[in-house]
């Protein structure tokens, strides 16, 4: 008996032993052990292919964890959170194993810069931790500034990082080069411009993470440019955290709530009306008034330990799109939630490509002090509706109907009717006060034009609630395959479907939404793919061919 007692004292402190080496190993080379959330596999995906790389994001869901790997990795050479056979193609070689080649796209040494808000509590307290929780123990080198922060790091390879501050002066971001740059939370435009047309020059990568929270020029410049080169990481709430989710799952289903009803708890959690995609304003009143008719009094201390409802009972609910859903406040209530860039936009169709047998029908929004605005809207055999091309500019009724008119004579398309806003009915009223004379109406200059060219000029409908209703059916499509795209050339649209949004009222706002009209009045406009058939007939002399609907 002593004999097998020694023999299980002595197994049980050799695996003690391996315990600890192995938690030494994983302490000490932590990024190889790193195992993503799904938005941060998603972002690693986007990364090889475009130049500036914006998680835009809520608070608490991994932003600066995605950030430090990925500067980490960039620096090796290799991502160590991915082990690859040897003839992974460019697969990496480090101490004997095989690892996928950075999504940097370049082989160490490379230089990289940091950029934080400032030097004590966002850099000092966040990053430089964040960065030294994830690096290889001794793979590295640190100096640190005035400040008392690691701001500079020597790799073993001859990477380099150096950690640069919002709060510096301008021309520190100026003239130099480096090979990428990681910005966590955003910085100033201009320190912005100038850190990455050093970054641009050799052809590198600019990581953002940030929350909404200020910074607008990023909403314009950055995540609305419509840049091909701009890769944007969006719709990311705090649920995307998933280790925070399936703790609140897990606490609620020890407390006996079912998986229906825990998902009732987080509708009431974030919203204040799902449907209408209205943020939870109560600081989480209704969750946990949900969650006590549940469960018995005694129970009640457990729901304190809830993390999520810990964080937005702290949080205020004019702060609850950019930290919770990571929403830029001046989207809150888009009109169009069912747009996603990644899914709806696609690349320009050749004016000369589009088939001669798709119907395409010019819709008009006319304005008396601003900008026409003409879009360009074809049908396919597959009742698919494509925004194909768009006008915007300072035009004439005259010039109008000109640009109509070139574009069914050059490109043969097959325009057979357009719809006009009914403002062009009764402008002259208002041309009558500033030439203080007779004029014919805008509609009837546009309409004589077009029927000199076979093309008849309708009013559009101004049942803007049916409109928008159908918009939003074909941006969600039949079993989610849509049925309506935007191409990349049809940049105003593109500007205005981001910017289109309620206002107090309940009602869509009359700013940005020029094309908007257009694309509403066109759903109700019938537009269908008719096709056109060839008939034959035998006339006394010859046999002739006519084409007939």
């Amino acid at each position: 008996m002593s004999l097998i007692k020694t023999d299980r004292e002595a197994l049980i402190k050799e695996l003690g032993e391996i315990d600890r080496k192995l938690d030494d190993i994983t302490n000490t080379h932590r990024c190889f052990f790193f195992k993503p959330y799904k938005w941060h596999e998603r972002t690693f995906k986007v990364i090889p292919n475009k130049n500036i790389i914006a998680c835009i994001a809520s608070n608490k869901i991994g932003k600066t964890c995605l950030g430090a790997n990925t500067v980490i990795s960039w620096a090796l050479g290799f991502e160590p959170w991915s082990p690859v056979d040897k003839n992974y193609p460019d697969a990496v070689e480090y101490q004997g194993k095989y690892y996928k080649p950075s999504s940097l796209g370049k082989s160490p040494p490379v230089k990289i810069r940091i950029v934080g808000l400032d030097w004590k509590e966002h850099i000092g307290e966040t990053i430089v931790p964040e960065l030294k929780k994830w690096a290889p123990i001794g793979t590295y080198t640190t100096r640190k500034n005035e400040q008392g922060v690691e701001h500079e790091w020597d790799w073993f390879n001859k990477s380099e990082f150096k950690i640069m501050c919002n709060s510096q002066d301008d021309m520190v971001f100026e003239s130099f080069l480096c090979d990428a740059a990681w910005l966590d939370e955003p910085l100033e435009k201009r320190k912005f411009t100038g850190i990455s047309r050093g970054v641009f020059m050799v052809n590198g990568k600019v990581l953002f993470t940030m929350t909404p929270l200020s910074a607008a020029w990023v909403l314009d410049e950055i995540v609305l440019s419509g840049r091909g080169d701009i890769g944007i990481i969006d719709k990311l709430d705090i649920r995307a955290n998933e280790h925070t989710n399936n703790d609140e799952f897990d606490k609620l289903g020890k407390m006996g709530i079912s998986a229906t009803q825990i998902e009732k708890y987080f509708d009431l959690l974030l919203y204040e009306d799902k449907e209408k995609g209205k943020y939870v304003q109560d600081k989480g009143k209704k969750a946990e008034e949900f969650i006590k008719r549940l469960i018995p009094v005694e129970k009640y201390e457990d729901i304190y330990k809830l993390k999520m409802l810990r964080f937005i009972k702290d949080i205020d609910p004019k702060e609850v799109a950019p930290r919770i859903f990571g929403e830029f406040k001046a989207l809150i209530g888009k009109v169009l939630k069912e747009f996603d860039s990644g899914i709806h936009v696609i690349d320009k169709i050749e004016p000369d490509k589009i088939p001669t047998d798709w119907l395409v029908t010019p819709m008009i929004d006319w304005h008396l002090n601003v900008p026409i605005a003409v879009s360009y809207w074809a049908v396919d055999e597959h009742d698919i509706n494509y925004c194909i091309s768009e006008t915007w500019e300072n035009m004439s009724g005259e010039e109008t109907a000109d640009d109509i008119i070139r574009k069914k004579k050059i490109y043969g398309w097959n325009i057979v009717e357009v719809f006009i806003d009914p403002l062009a009915k009764g402008d002259t009223e208002y041309m009558k006060n500033r030439a203080g004379t007779n004029i014919t109406d805008t509609y009837s200059i546009i309409q004589s034009r077009l029927l000199n060219h076979g093309i008849r000029l309708s009013v559009a409908s101004k049942d803007k609630v049916s409109g928008i209703k159908n918009i939003e059916t074909k941006l969600l499509g039949t079993n989610k395959r849509p049925s309506v795209f935007i191409c990349k050339n049809c940049y105003r649209h593109l500007f205005e479907v981001n910017r289109w949004i309620y206002g107090d009222d309940g009602k869509p706002c009359k700013e940005n939404d020029h094309f908007m009209e257009n694309w509403y009045r066109y759903t109700l406009t019938g537009a269908k793919y008719y096709k056109k058939k060839l008939y034959r007939y035998k006339d006394i002399e010859n046999t002739q061919m006519v084409n007939m609907v």
